[in-house]
Parts: structure tokens; C-alpha cells; sequence
């Protein structure tokens, strides 16, 4: 669900659906938000180096996948609990599905990375960077 400017002015919730219910998360202030974010950076920062090894040596194969389908996704729900202190895990956890959490993550990510969304449609509007043209060149 994308945010219009108003929203994102006015600090009003970030709207998650899990477990087929509809929950309101509220955007973390700047002083609690900076921890947070450096602790997605620290989760994500090793998937370059995890996405070379090679297939040569099943163990370290085996190690990679482990790590990025088993331990990633089981420290993002412990991210997204953190940012969402007010939901209930327990609970949710019983009932939401995997594919609820990744869309809840990334809408709270689309608010705690307001750069990483704001920078490409920037850059969009100013140089038409990302956009489709005709066999002729006009957009």
C-alpha cells in the first residue's frame, strides 16, 4: 500500500495486513529509527558475499542457503517485531503467512529508508532516468 505525501508529512501509520487482519504500525521516530536501520544494514550487508559461493563445496553451499532462506527471514520478523512493538507476535506469528510479512517489511522498510525510495523517483522526474521511450526516442 504506497503512502501519499500527506501521509508520510503527517507521520500517519504504516497499514500491514497478517494473519488476514488489518494492523496499524507507527512510524518510529528519528532517534529510534537510526538504531534500527543500522541493524537492517548489518542483516543485509553480507548477502553480495553470500550470493558468490560457489557450488564447489556443498558445505559452504548448504551454510549459504541456511543462512539466507532460514536465519535472514527468522531476523527480519525479529526487525519488523522490533520496529512494531505495539502488535502482538505471538499472536500474529500463529496466523500471518510468510508472504503477509515480506509485504509488512517492506512497507515499514519504505518508511525507515525514505532515501531509498525518494532518490530513483527523483532522479526520474529530473532526468527521465528508469523510463520508457518509443522506437523514436520521446517518452
Amino acid at each position: 500500500m504506497d503512502r501519499t505525501e500527506e501521509q508520510i508529512v503527517a507521520q500517519a501509520n504504516i497499514t500491514v495486513i497478517l494473519g488476514g487482519k488489518t494492523y496499524e504500525v507507527a512510524p518510529l521516530v528519528i532517534r529510534d529509527s537510526r538504531p534500527w536501520r543500522q541493524k537492517v544494514i548489518k542483516l543485509i550487508s553480507p548477502v553480495s558475499a553470500l550470493s558468490k559461493t560457489s557450488t564447489d563445496t556443498p558445505e559452504d553451499f548448504e551454510q549459504a542457503l541456511t543462512i539466507l532462506l532460514v536465519d535472514m527471514p527468522d531476523q527480519v520478523l525479529d526487525l519488523f517485531f522490533e520496529y512494531a512493538k505495539e502488535l502482538d507476535r505471538e499472536d500474529i506469528e500463529s496466523k500471518a503467512t510468510d508472504a503477509e510479512m515480506a509485504v509488512a517489511f517492506k512497507a515499514v522498510m519504505e518508511v525507515a529508508f525514505p532515501l531509498a525510495q525518494s532518490v530513483p523517483d527523483t532522479m526520474k522526474r529530473i532526468y527521465g532516468v528508469g523510463e520508457k521511450t518509443t522506437k523514436k526516442g520521446s517518452r
